[in-house]
């Protein structure tokens, strides 16, 4: 499932004001527009360096595309391991 094809998805759950940690979450869920599952899922396959891009790397165009590649790799894993 690309990023685009996330873009207008209703399953995301927002937690709002839990704290720093939630609002964190938040943004990152918002920004890649994955849900709590799919988040859970990436921080847990993603190697060191991917969690870098992941989490925003050095802002690096080539270095987003590598992220967004990533993430869609292990969102469709995730998706064909079920």
């Amino acid at each position: 499932m690309s990023r685009e094809q996330r873009k207008l998805r209703t399953d995301i759950v927002f937690k709002g004001c839990g704290g720093l940690t939630d609002a964190f979450d938040d943004a990152i869920k918002s920004a890649w527009h994955i849900n709590d599952e799919e988040y859970d899922y990436i921080c847990e396959k993603a190697t060191d360096e991917e969690l870098d891009l992941f989490l925003g790397g050095n802002g690096k165009f080539s270095d987003m595309k590598k992220a967004l590649a990533t993430v869609d790799k292990l969102i469709n894993e995730m998706y064909n391991s079920i």
